[in-house]
């Protein structure tokens, strides 16, 4: 069998369980088995494939359709260019993150140009955010909390993929508030728990083999943003930013309490599909 035929025939029994973008999963599945890139893929499709790899990929697909994420099968996906291992008890990195990761660039610019900025990332999960930013800021001291076992373990695991020093608190976050002095941060982002309880029931199968820790946000879906608010503006610095991933309702809501608690300059971001992903605002204590 060729990568060609393989190809094919993967997508077709993809596409058969109803599995959306089938094409595109296929080629991730072959990739993963193969250890391959894309690009080589490309230009290997008349390769005779081994008998371990056309094994590989039949069993990831009978894990698909039964409803398995494609992240988790493979055990990794990208986010911001930069590689995360990924699998059962941890959120799947999305792009929609990438609205709130941006939104404190400018704000860590201004920070860097005085002194080495210093983050904390709660709720931090297999670490995109806190990475991500340890990376783009080479110079910042980033700590990241996180209360599941599990997405710990890809927490520390994804540190050290990526080469990022990034202290972990292994932690509730509503316990841990004493581990950081007040004043003393630059930036605190999260992206929390917001899915209502109600909705749980009703999200996509593969959005319900994630973990619920990481998914339910209480009745209205904003009981951290208002638990975070609470405990952790009083750790940022005076024109310290507060940054939160949130729901595309959850905007303006997240703003009244921001404003509420001592917050100014308080924008609202949105994706490319003009919905509401992510608030910012600025402390001033």
């Amino acid at each position: 069998m060729t990568l060609q035929s393989l190809k094919k025939e993967t997508t077709e029994s993809l596409l058969s369980a109803g599995v959306e973008d089938a094409e595109e999963e296929a080629l991730e599945f072959i990739c993963a088995a193969a250890d391959m890139t894309r690009h080589r893929l490309m230009l290997s499709f008349d390769t005779t494939v081994p008998n371990d790899v056309v094994c590989k990929v039949s069993d990831y697909v009978k894990r698909r359709i039964k409803g398995e994420p494609l992240q988790y099968i493979i055990g990794h996906w990208f986010f911001y260019g930069r590689k995360f291992f990924v699998g059962e008890g941890v959120l799947i990195p999305r792009d929609d993150t990438e609205v709130v990761l941006r939104a404190t660039f400018p704000h860590l610019d201004k920070v860097k140009a005085h002194h080495s900025p210093a983050i904390l990332d709660l709720c931090s999960g297999s670490g995109i955010l806190a990475i991500t930013l340890k990376c783009e800021y080479p110079e910042s001291r980033v700590c990241a909390v996180e209360i599941s076992d599990k997405a710990a373990a890809y927490l520390k695991k994804n540190t050290e993929e990526n080469n990022a020093c990034v202290d972990i608190v292994h932690s509730d976050l509503f316990l841990c508030t004493d581990s950081f002095e007040d004043g003393s941060l630059d930036l605190i982002i999260s992206n929390p728990p917001y899915i209502r309880s109600d909705e749980i029931s009703a999200l996509q199968k593969e959005v319900l083999r994630e973990p619920a820790l990481a998914l339910d946000g209480g009745e209205d879906g904003c009981d951290f943003y208002r638990g975070i608010i609470s405990l952790y503006s009083k750790k940022l610095s005076n024109g310290g930013m507060l940054a939160f991933e949130l729901d595309s309702y959850q905007g303006e809501i997240v703003s009244e309490i921001m404003s509420k608690n001592g917050f100014e300059d308080i924008r609202i971001y949105d994706d490319f599909g003009g919905i509401h992903r992510a608030v910012t605002g600025i402390y001033r204590n």
